[in-house]
Formats: structure tokens, sequence, C-alpha cells
């Protein structure tokens, strides 16, 4: 990876350096990864002297207390437009660069029919690709990654650029997020960058206040997890997060996010959170702990993600149940699962000697 990211890093800066400005795109419904991410790569791109432009539709209201402790001193540091507004102060040298997110279906809404006008686009990543990623050749988008953030500040060492407490609870918080507090995707390169983030002043304190919820939101949540349905089939337990008392009830991507995390904590391979995150449109969240291949169910209703975290959203309708019947129907299918999570190992283990045993059972009837 790291030999790679150099290359990137080369990239990158020559990208940079012969911009006028640089815009820089996370995706919509802006959580702790893209937001610390975006105010990364600004800081990355304010470092070689060039004016930068962040890109981000979404409204501050729908933002969870800790996501806007961070993106409200943002506005005072950089420019912020919303993807409408873009166009007013566009130079032919502009270049834009997404991070969080490679894909033309989860980017600012009005960004994707401007794609084109941008000569230079890069991308920074950990989601996999798909025919809805944007098309460039400038891009680094490693999977095997935790978090951008954490792409992010192994950049910052490349570039040898300091990382103040400020930036390195932002960089952390994006981490935790993506990572549910270093308990799943998380490997030793992943611990030794949080170690160096917590080294600048940062306690784990710190940044899991970031993820306090006021009550009424943290309800909000526990009443949408109240509507879980835990379903079975075969060795694969999934869970199914839908309100049950309102399923007209609207959501943002992060408390979908939160319901489906807190699943992950029982003996489930998947689980998936799915609520209205618009007037027409529904969003899900999905995790898994490695036994199922979400990214690509959330691929069917063109989304996407990784092993561990997923989402998507589905345009022009209001039907909750309409898509967790959608959601219900890949599920069954064989082919996205892996028998490869220790959960489905120990499983497995256990039919087999229930079915052993049995066997041994049914031998002593037949001698006696």
């Amino acid at each position: 990876m790291e030999r790679n990211l150099k290359e990137f890093k080369c990239v990158l800066e020559n990208k940079i350096k012969n911009s006028n400005k640089v815009f820089i795109a996370p995706h919509s419904n802006v959580d702790f990864d893209a937001i610390g991410a975006a105010i990364g790569m600004a800081e990355i791109c304010k470092s070689f002297g060039k004016a930068v432009v962040l890109i981000v539709d979404d409204r501050i209201f729908t933002m969870t207390a800790g996501i806007r402790s961070i993106y409200e001193p943002a506005l005072e540091m950089y420019t912020v437009l919303k993807s409408s507004e873009i166009s007013k102060c566009r130079t032919e040298d502009d270049l834009l660069i997404t991070v969080d997110v490679n894909k033309t279906n989860l980017i600012p809404a009005d960004l994707k029919d401007q794609l084109s006008t941008f000569s230079h686009i890069v991308i920074l990543d950990h989601h996999k690709e798909d025919e809805n990623t944007i098309s460039t050749d400038s891009k680094f988008i490693d999977i095997t990654s935790s978090s951008t953030c954490e792409m992010i500040t192994r950049l910052f060492r490349l570039f040898n650029l300091p990382i103040n407490q400020v930036l390195a609870k932002t960089f952390l918080a994006g981490i935790f997020l993506d990572t549910n507090k270093l308990q799943k995707n998380a490997s030793k390169g992943t611990l030794e960058i949080a170690a160096k983030l917590i080294s600048r002043g940062v306690s784990i304190q710190d940044v899991n206040d970031l993820f306090v919820e006021d009550f009424e939101n943290d309800r909000k949540v526990q009443h949408l997890i109240d509507g879980t349905e835990f379903i079975p089939y075969s060795i694969h337990n999934v869970a199914i997060i839908i309100s049950k008392q309102n399923p007209y009830t609207f959501y943002t991507q992060v408390e979908l996010a939160k319901a489906a995390d807190y699943l992950l904590q029982y003996k489930v391979d998947a689980s998936f959170a799915i609520g209205r995150i618009g007037e027409d449109q529904i969003g899900i969240s999905a995790r898994s702990l490695g036994g199922m291949d979400i990214a690509a169910i959330m691929h069917e209703f063109n989304g996407g993600g990784n092993e561990h975290s997923a989402a998507a959203k589905v345009f022009g309708t209001t039907d909750v149940k309409l898509v967790r019947a959608q959601l219900l129907k890949l599920i069954c299918r064989d082919d996205y699962y892996t028998v490869t999570g220790s959960l489905l190992d120990t499983e497995v283990q256990n039919q087999k000697n229930t079915v052993n045993g049995e066997n041994d059972a049914e031998k002593k009837k037949v001698l006696s």
C-alpha cells in the first residue's frame, strides 16, 4: 500500500501544483470520515498555496452534533459552496478532488452534471469501484484501508505536514466511525495510525464525545432498532431494521449507520438499516463482520462500499417495506456469502457436530 500511496502522492502533488484552485467534494450526507478527509485534503492543497473550495450540499441542521462541531469551524477556514453554486467561480484549470467517494450517484447532486467540465479529477477513497465510478486515471482507491481518514493521515506523513491536535481529533473520528471504534476492519497499520494521532494530545474520550448524541436523537435511533427482524438463512444470520412504529419517519444516513452498527454486537453476519432520508428517497446502511458481500448487495441498489461497510440510496419511492422486500430477495442468494468469518466457521462446525451426533445416535439404534 505504502509504495502505491507514494506514487499517488506524486500524482496528487503534480495535479495540485498545476491547478488554478481546487474543489474538494466528499459524498452527500457527510459523515466523520468524509468531512475529515475533505478537511485534510484542503490542508494539503493549502500547503501549496492553492485556493480551496469545499462542495457540501448538506444542511447543517441535518448533521449530528459531533459532525457539526467539526464542520462549523471549517466554514470559517475554507470557502464552502453547494454544488449548484460552483459554476459561478469555475476556471478552466481548476482541479476536482473527491474524497471518501468514487461514484457519480453519491457525490453532491449538481456536481454530477459538471464532471465533464473539469479537465483534471482526482479520487481518494476506500470503497469498491463499479460502473458508476467517476472516470479518471488519477485515483487511489484502497479497499484494504479502514477509512479515507487513515489514508489522509498517511499522506500527511508523506508530505511531511504537521498534524495539530484539532486535525488529529478530526482524523481519528473518521477512523473510529468506519472501524466501529477500532472493533472491526482495523489492521495493525490502522492501530499504529490511531496511536500516532492520539500522541498529538487527543484522548479517546475526546473522540468518543463526538459520537454522543442528545437524548431525543438517541431515542430516535433506539426506536428504529426496536423494529429489528433477525432472519436466519441456513448458516447465515441477518438483521434487517425498519421503523415499524412509523415507516415514514425521516432519518439521516448517519442514524441508519448507527442502527446497523449497533446490531453487529449480536450474532449476525450482516445488518441492514432501511429508512426514509428524503421526500422520495430511501436510504440503506449495511454492515458486516466479513461473512457477506454487502458491497455487492448495495451495488444492486446503485450503491457500494466494502466488505464491512456499505450503503445505497433508492430514489423515487417512499415505500420502506418495498425496499425491504427487494433486499430480502437478494440476501437469500448464496453467492453473496463467503464462509470466512469466525462466526460462520463456528456455526458451520456446530452444524457438522450436530449432524455427526445425530448419525452416531442412529448407528447406536441400529446396533442395539
